[in-house]
């Protein structure tokens, strides 16, 4: 018995020979392989891609909607500024003649306008400096045209009777204005 004696039988075939063609079918798998993980290298490259991209959208909406929630909140409380405003100048020189309760009351107004002019700049929204300035259409909305004598001062703006403001480039709202045209 061969398997007794340690001889290795005759007519077996030997199982670590290599068959012939086998490292051609070795070498074609191999750049299979290699192929295949090339390819997926640049998928995965790809989507790292896709994703920074994706972040960087998400961020520029989210600052842009940042962006849009603090104008809406400067709209609101230039509103309620400009009511008190106009609130103050009914009563201007009233506080005088109404007596202390009256001049109480006003000065209770201008510190609430006061502290919401701190809001409103906190949020980030800044007066435009349109008085004495050329008028600018793209900031002021004219309301008026005041006849003036000097030629200096044809097409400047003369009163404002709306301060505008802005957030950065951002247009919140344009001052109202009379500007001045030259009389013919």
């Amino acid at each position: 018995l061969p398997a007794e004696t340690g001889e290795p039988e005759t007519g077996a075939p030997e199982t670590g020979a290599p068959e012939e063609g086998a490292p051609d079918e070795r070498d074609r798998k191999m750049a299979e392989q290699a192929a295949r993980i090339d390819e997926l290298s640049r998928a995965y490259a790809a989507l790292l891609e896709d994703n920074k991209a994706f972040r960087q959208r998400i961020e520029r909406e989210k600052a842009r909607v940042v962006e849009a929630e603090r104008a809406s909140v400067a709209q609101a409380l230039l509103e309620a500024a400009d009511d008190l405003e106009r609130a103050l100048a009914a009563v201007s020189g009233a506080s005088e003649r109404g007596g202390e309760a009256l001049a109480g009351l006003v000065d209770g107004v201008r510190l609430s306008l006061g502290a919401l002019h701190k809001r409103i700049a906190d949020i980030g929204a800044v007066r435009i400096a349109v008085a004495g300035q050329p008028f600018e259409p793209r900031v002021a909305e004219a309301v008026d045209t005041m006849p003036v004598s000097r030629a200096e001062q044809d097409g400047i703006v003369l009163q404002e009777v709306r301060p505008g403001y802005r957030i950065g480039d951002r247009i919140l709202r344009p001052a109202r204005v009379r500007v001045g045209r030259l009389a013919q």
